[in-house]
């Protein structure tokens, strides 16, 4: 479903590409923003596509994955709210990784061919563009790291803080135990057993089979 959003009083305005934007931008470009809900299991972005729009994440939680050097499409990342989607269209680039919704959300979208109507792609906009870039660089980064940790407890946990920083609040809202068992290259009774253990260490809180809450995350250091 698509909707015109109202860009002065959104939430996350903060955190997207528009509100990172000098305020001339702004304002031209607050006619021709499109907010797109999605649900669970659209393909919001494909690996090797010149996207023809630029397309942030307001909120829900998406599973990244690539293509690798066998040929096999793997799990990279779970990424959230603040992410743009095909923003490497804006150079004429091909999209690098799937992108897959694991919830219900929303996005909002600038077409290419509107930025170049409105004369917009100047330094202003490349600069708020390149840090959001960066943003995502680094937490793919991250997601890199997790999978070089030793022990699945460990992972697990640093998985979920990485996830309750990508929905922005403190209540986790889970993917599968069979999506975080690929992410992590285990079982799904591995990732089950690990949840529990956790809760049982007073790491987590489960509030219910889709949700749980991090107590402390400081504990995560101290986790075996």
């Amino acid at each position: 479903m698509n909707s015109s959003p109202r860009c002065p009083l959104c939430a996350a305005r903060n955190i997207c590409l528009v509100g990172r934007l000098p305020a001339p931008s702004q304002d031209l470009l607050t006619s021709a923003v499109r907010e797109i809900t999605f649900v669970k299991g659209d393909v919001l972005l494909r690996q090797g596509v010149v996207s023809p729009s630029i397309r942030t994440v307001k909120l829900g939680t998406l599973l990244a994955s690539r293509n690798g050097p066998d040929g096999v499409q793997r799990p990279v990342a779970l990424l959230g709210r603040g992410h743009a989607l095909g923003q490497h269209g804006v150079f004429g680039h091909e999209t690098q990784m799937d992108m897959v919704a694991l919830t219900p959300g929303r996005l909002c979208e600038l077409r290419m061919a509107d930025l170049r109507r409105l004369q917009v792609l100047d330094m202003g906009f490349l600069q708020a563009l390149h840090a959001i870039m960066v943003h995502t660089f680094g937490r793919l980064a991250d997601w890199g790291q997790v999978m070089r940790m030793r022990g699945q407890q460990r992972q697990l946990l640093a998985a979920l803080r990485l996830l309750a920083d990508e929905q922005g609040n403190g209540m986790v809202r889970l993917p599968s135990q069979q999506t975080l068992a690929e992410l992590l290259s285990t079982s799904r009774e591995s990732v089950a057993r690990n949840l529990r253990q956790l809760e049982e260490d007073g790491v987590l809180r489960r509030i219910d089979r889709r949700h749980c809450e991090l107590i402390e995350p400081q504990q995560a250091a101290r986790v075996a």
